[in-house]
């Protein structure tokens, strides 16, 4: 149990928003369903995803926050790899049904499809970058915006996975529709912030691309 939630935990790393500033802050979202239609018609643009991310990760029993830096890539319809380059290595690839991880040279494979949690972490990392939350049933959801943003503030309804994950993030980009960033709030206070950079859509990866060696 407790590897699961260190691997949900960073998983979510799989994507913390802001809750807005002063001088910018979140309103309710004015038209939800306009928004979920056009997040739903980029979504149907995209077939990869490249880009690289910033974690940032707070823990209660340390004084500073946690940086990591690495790449990300993502291939439709359900193949994901988050590869940690700074301050230590680390790879976690959803690769068609399968949740592979490398740490310290070692590699573990998990069956998504015969594991609850990780089912529900595969599932939830594939559509928080698709964006696809926006319709999922097993979240209840506040839609907000402000001038640059829309925000997706979701709390999950399954029992099991709020001993993991209190709330989601999901920060939305009014520009062009790409998620920004992803944060998952643990239930002792503890985040995991993702920002995505330097995004760039639709350049051809193999599959092999995702495998771990």
């Amino acid at each position: 149990m407790k590897k699961y939630r260190a691997i949900v935990a960073l998983v979510f790393t799989t994507l913390l928003s802001s809750l807005g500033t002063q001088n910018d802050p979140y309103v309710a979202m004015k038209d939800v369903a306009g928004f979920k239609a056009k997040l739903n018609q980029k979504n149907q643009t995209i077939n990869t995803l490249s880009c690289d991310f910033v974690q940032e990760k707070s823990l209660s029993f340390m004084a500073q926050k946690v940086i990591s830096k690495g790449t990300m890539k993502y291939k439709k319809p359900d193949m994901m790899k988050l590869e940690y380059t700074t301050p230590f290595q680390y790879i976690m690839s959803l690769y068609k049904g399968k949740v592979i991880i490398k740490d310290n040279g070692k590699i573990s494979k998990y069956d998504s499809k015969s594991n609850k949690v990780f089912k529900y972490v595969n599932d939830l990392m594939i559509n928080a970058v698709q964006g696809n939350v926006a319709n999922s049933k097993e979240f209840t959801i506040v839609f907000k915006e402000n001038s640059k943003t829309y925000l997706m503030e979701m709390t999950p309804i399954d029992v099991t996975m709020k001993d993991y994950v209190n709330k989601v993030i999901v920060t939305v980009s009014k520009a062009d529709y790409g998620v920004l960033k992803v944060e998952m709030t643990e239930k002792s206070g503890d985040y995991t912030l993702i920002t995505f950079i330097n995004r760039v859509y639709n350049t051809p990866l193999k599959d092999e691309e995702f495998l771990v060696h």
